[in-house]
C-alpha cells in the first residue's frame, strides 16, 4: 500500500492540524499543498468552541536528471621546503606488567596549556541577622511568629481597597461584554481580607458549569489579573448566581456532621476529594472546633481531608 497522497484533519487549532498532517504524509511543508476547510473557534471560556479543518495534498514533483559535471583541472600546490613542518614524534615507553606511558614533547604541552585565573572567593549576599545561637528554638519561633504578624497586618493596613474594587469592576466589564450579568462587590475577614466579587443577571447561572469547572476557571483568570494591576495582600473569590454561598453552607453542614460522627465513634473520617478552595472552608470551620482537628492528604485532584478526633 503506497503513501498517502492528501488527508483532511481535525484539530483543536490550524497549526495542530498541519502538524498531524505532515505526520501523517511523512512530507514537509515545502512538500505540500495546504488547504484550510474551517477556522478553528475558540468561543467564550469553551462555550461554543469549534476545532479547525485542514486539507494537505501532497505536490507532484518531476524528477530531474542530475547535472553532469565538469571535467575538473587538479592544479597542483607547489609548497617550498621551508614551509614542511616535521611533526613532533610521540614516543610511548612499554613498561611491564603496567599500562604504556606517553610521553608527549614539552612544545606542545606549552602550547596546549590553559592560562592561570585568579580565584576571587564569592560575595555573600547580604541577608537578615539570624538570632544568637544561644536562644532556644521555641524563643526563635516566636520571634518569627511576631515578625511575620506584624508583616501582614502593615500589609493588610496599608490595602488600598478602593482601588482594589475599582479594578474588579473594570475587569467584570471587560471580561464579559456580550452577557447579562452585574457584578457586587463585597470584603470579607477571613484570615485575609477576601473581595468576593458575585455576578448575577439572566446569564449568570451559564458561568457555573458542570462541578463550577467555567467558575473556578473565571476565578483564576480573575485573580491573575487583578494581581497584576493592583497590589495587596487580599484573597479574591468570584461567585456567579449565588452557586459558592450555597455550596459552602453544604460543606460547612458536611462538616459538622462529619466531625460529630468522627466524636461518637472514635474514629476518623475521610471525605472525598474535594478541590482546595472547598478543603480550605472545611479546615477554617473545624478549626474552631476542640474536639477534632483535620489533616490534608494525597496529590493532585485525589487530596482529600481527613476529619481526626482529638484524645484526651
Amino acid at each position: 500500500m503506497g503513501p498517502e497522497e492528501s488527508v483532511e484533519i481535525t484539530a483543536p487549532s490550524v497549526d495542530e492540524a498541519i502538524i498531524l498532517g505532515l505526520t501523517r504524509l511523512a512530507a514537509t511543508r515545502d512538500e505540500v499543498e495546504i488547504e484550510v476547510l474551517e477556522e478553528e473557534r475558540r468561543g467564550f471560556l469553551g462555550i461554543g468552541a469549534r476545532n479547525a479543518c485542514v486539507r494537505l495534498t501532497r505536490r507532484v514533483t518531476q524528477v530531474e536528471s542530475p547535472p553532469i559535471p565538469e571535467e575538473s583541472v587538479v592544479v597542483p600546490v607547489q609548497m617550498s621546503v621551508d614551509e614542511v613542518v616535521e611533526p613532533q614524534p610521540i614516543v610511548i615507553e612499554e613498561i611491564s606488567d603496567a599500562v604504556p606511558v606517553v610521553s608527549v614533547p614539552a612544545e606542545i604541552v606549552e602550547e596546549t596549556r590553559l592560562p592561570e585565573r585568579e580565584i576571587t572567593p564569592p560575595v555573600q549576599a547580604e541577608s537578615e541577622p539570624a538570632p544568637p545561637q544561644s536562644a532556644p528554638p521555641a524563643q526563635t519561633a516566636r520571634l518569627r511568629d511576631s515578625r511575620k504578624e506584624e508583616r501582614v497586618a502593615e500589609s493588610h493596613t496599608d490595602l488600598d481597597r478602593e482601588a482594589i474594587e475599582r479594578t474588579a469592576l473594570e475587569i467584570a466589564e471587560h471580561l464579559f461584554p456580550e452577557l447579562r450579568v452585574q457584578a457586587s462587590l463585597r470584603w470579607k475577614q477571613e484570615d485575609r481580607p477576601t473581595l468576593w466579587v458575585s455576578l448575577h443577571g439572566r446569564d449568570a447561572d451559564t458561568l457555573v458549569g458542570p462541578r463550577s469547572q467555567t467558575l473556578d476557571a473565571i476565578q483564576y483568570l480573575f485573580r491573575t489579573i487583578i494581581h497584576r494591576k493592583v497590589e495587596g495582600d487580599f484573597n479574591l473569590v468570584v461567585d456567579a448566581d449565588g452557586y459558592r454561598r450555597r455550596r459552602r453552607r453544604g460543606l460547612e453542614s458536611l462538616a459538622r456532621r462529619m466531625a460529630d460522627q468522627a466524636v461518637n465513634t472514635g474514629r476518623s473520617v475521610r471525605l472525598r476529594p474535594m478541590p482546595a478552595n472547598e478543603r480550605r472552608v472545611i479546615h477554617m470551620l473545624l478549626r474552631r472546633d476542640g474536639r477534632v482537628r483535620t489533616e490534608s492528604s494525597g496529590s493532585g485532584r485525589h487530596r482529600a481531608i481527613t476529619i481526626i478526633p482529638k484524645r484526651d
